[in-house]
């Protein structure tokens, strides 16, 4: 890479995992190929967040820092503090665990 170019925000060599589980032998991740590239700050991101995801972050960040210790906790203070699902709708738990289960992918 020469000094005019930015690297990616995201780690367009990512590949997806083989196995649900990830394996607990060492050398087996999907993460980064070794020597392959820099270690990029962002190495296990396939893209860039979306606006969507960025305000989640956020939200999460306010209620746990406000001290939310449970999924109740989490969902009430999403929706006290103005925080939408993907759909624009109130948070449910469903909602919630549905998108943690889209984002952990």
């Amino acid at each position: 890479m020469t000094a005019t170019q930015t690297p990616p925000d995201y780690n367009p060599q990512l590949k997806d995992w083989a196995k649900i589980i990830p394996s607990s032998e060492p050398d087996q991740g999907r993460i980064e190929a070794p020597g392959g590239f820099d270690n990029r700050v962002w190495q296990t991101r396939e893209r860039v967040p979306e606006a969507f995801e960025l305000a989640l972050i956020e939200g999460l960040e306010t209620v746990f820092t406000e001290g939310a210790g449970s999924l109740p906790d989490i969902i009430t203070g999403l929706n006290n503090a103005g925080y939408q699902d993907r759909q624009g709708e109130a948070w449910t738990e469903a909602s919630f665990l549905q998108e943690m289960a889209i984002l952990g992918r």
